[in-house]
């Protein structure tokens, strides 16, 4: 239940609402973290999972991962473990090109619900699926997005309010429009918009800002900021 959007003009610019149930707990927002390797990154953390939905490390990568609730799950025996899909994310985080994300991707998969994964940086955006059975690949159109709610009409929705903003800032914030199951700045009873990132990615930085959605949407979010140093 999220939607991403992008564009690369002089810096690399990533826009995600990341969309979940309201009973899950509220994130910590972006900071600094270091991969097993030494690598420095970005990004917020799940304190369900402990993984993440989004990162931006300092080789330039960023990687953003969208659920596919819309593909029935495989049946698994009760003892079969799941694997956290934001731990995936993780185990990525030292990764320098979607080349090497591709690579490596297989080796994590196994276990884990259905997504797709995205991967950008200056050069390309790759997008990459876990059907539950196999990995493809596929050039990523916009606005990428997901929902576990009548997947189809939501996703029409979207792509039509795409084609009317004039901005990825107007169309990510919803503006001028009221918040329902089909917005990218969602509410329903069942779960909403709970986070809106705007990432902006230079040869020298990484800057991060995180608006902090309040329940049902009832008041201005709490805008948070993150830098990361490049060099």
């Amino acid at each position: 239940m999220c939607t991403l959007t992008w564009r690369a003009e002089k810096d690399l610019e990533i826009f995600f609402n990341r969309d979940e149930m309201k009973t899950r707990g509220r994130a910590t927002p972006p900071r600094e973290h270091q991969a097993p390797d030494g690598t420095r990154y970005l990004s917020p953390i799940d304190p369900d999972a402990g993984g993440t939905w989004m990162l931006a490390n300092e080789h330039g990568l960023v990687i953003c991962l969208l659920n596919r609730w819309h593909i029935a799950s495989t049946p698994r025996e009760p003892s079969q473990p799941v694997r956290s899909r934001g731990q995936i994310v993780i185990a990525l985080a030292s990764m320098r090109s979607p080349e090497e994300v591709e690579a490596t991707l297989p080796n994590f998969c196994t276990g884990a619900k259905a997504f797709d994964l995205v991967v950008l940086n200056h050069e390309e955006v790759a997008s990459y699926t876990w059907d539950e059975e196999k990995i493809t690949s596929a050039n990523p159109s916009l606005p990428m997005t997901s929902s576990s709610y009548r997947f189809e009409a939501v996703k029409a929705a979207r792509e039509e309010a795409f084609s009317r903003h004039s901005s990825l800032e107007q169309f990510q914030s919803s503006q001028n429009e009221s918040c329902s199951a089909y917005t990218v700045r969602m509410n329903r009873p069942d779960a909403q918009t709970w986070s809106r990132s705007h990432l902006r990615l230079s040869p020298d930085s990484i800057n991060w800002s995180y608006w902090e959605e309040f329940s049902d949407l009832a008041k201005e979010p709490q805008l948070h900021e993150a830098t990361l140093n490049r060099n």
